[in-house]
């Protein structure tokens, strides 16, 4: 599969304190050195989730900081906000940048021919001034590829000859709703934990040292156990609206984040109470109605 797409952020990031500056706000580590692509977030000082990205070590004391569905201007405002005699520059390169999201083992062949391999994991590759990463929409193997909308046309023409099945935003969608992969600001945004969508195993460090949101994230994993999760649900019919209530009972147990359809219906990311919630009652969409959503086995 493959799908034509705008990233919302590319953002360069240079000068002598670029990496220090960066280090010190965002949740991953960044000292792999160059070549490094890492996928992480940026957290408020309460530890809630602004934003997600990858930032790419160029070398040379300059980095990209790339983001498939969290904006550039976000993003540069929660850096901008936390500059204070840094040595940091920033440039946004958003406007020109198009994307190519690559799925499927069938498509590896043509990215090794055209990048003369496939990145390894948290690696990047450049070639003519086009960059190719594993991407973060899906647990199995993934790859975004970024460049000009010339360079972008021609390497879809180059999958599509050799057989790639060209995709719509749709089943991007539903590939990723139906791993539990959240979306950011939509399934997890500034009213929510990191760990509330299940990502503190793959984009929190609890090594590196200080950062924002750090004290709330160690904070958390000494403590265990968050009152919220993100879950697969899914029902027939149309998808309801994003932010649509979820009950048991009379008593409110979530909201619908992300939905899409599928095959009898519509699966969707619902972020669930887990104070007294039982997965196998199931949800209504009003209190004490008819439970016509089912939560699903994912995984």
């Amino acid at each position: 599969m493959i799908y034509a797409y705008r990233p919302l952020a590319l953002l360069r990031v240079s000068g002598e304190d670029a990496h220090s500056f960066l280090q010190g706000q965002f949740t991953n580590d960044l000292r792999q050195g160059e070549g490094v692509a890492t996928y992480g977030l940026w957290l408020n000082q309460k530890g809630k989730v602004v934003a997600d990205s990858h930032v790419l070590n160029l070398g040379g004391d300059s980095f990209y900081v790339i983001s498939v569905a969290s904006s550039e201007a976000v993003i540069r405002q929660r850096l901008e906000a936390y500059v204070v005699a840094d040595d940091v520059v920033f440039g946004d390169e958003t406007e020109t940048a198009h994307g190519l999201y690559v799925t499927g083992i069938q498509n590896e062949e043509t990215i090794v021919r055209v990048f003369g391999g496939l990145p390894k994991a948290g690696k990047f590759l450049l070639c003519n001034g086009v960059m190719i990463l594993r991407g973060s929409r899906l647990r199995t193997d993934n790859f975004e590829i970024i460049g000009t909308a010339e360079k972008l046309a021609e390497l879809r023409r180059d999958f599509i000859a050799h057989g790639a099945v060209e995709a719509g935003s749709t089943a991007v969608e539903l590939a990723r709703i139906l791993e539990v992969v959240p979306a950011v600001p939509v399934d997890l945004g500034p009213a929510d934990l990191p760990n509330e969508g299940g990502l503190e195993e793959t984009v929190i460090s609890y090594t590196k040292g200080c950062y924002l949101g750090q004290e709330v994230m160690a904070r958390l994993k000494n403590l265990g156990q968050v009152r919220r999760r993100l879950h697969l649900v899914g029902g027939e019919g149309a998808p309801p609206p994003l932010a649509t209530a979820l009950f048991q009972g009379h008593r409110r147990a979530g909201e619908i984040r992300s939905a899409t359809g599928a095959e009898g219906g519509f699966v969707a990311l619902a972020m669930l109470s887990l104070v007294g919630l039982d997965l196998t009652v199931g949800f209504s969409l009003e209190p004490d109605g008819p439970c016509t959503i089912r939560s699903r086995a994912h995984g």
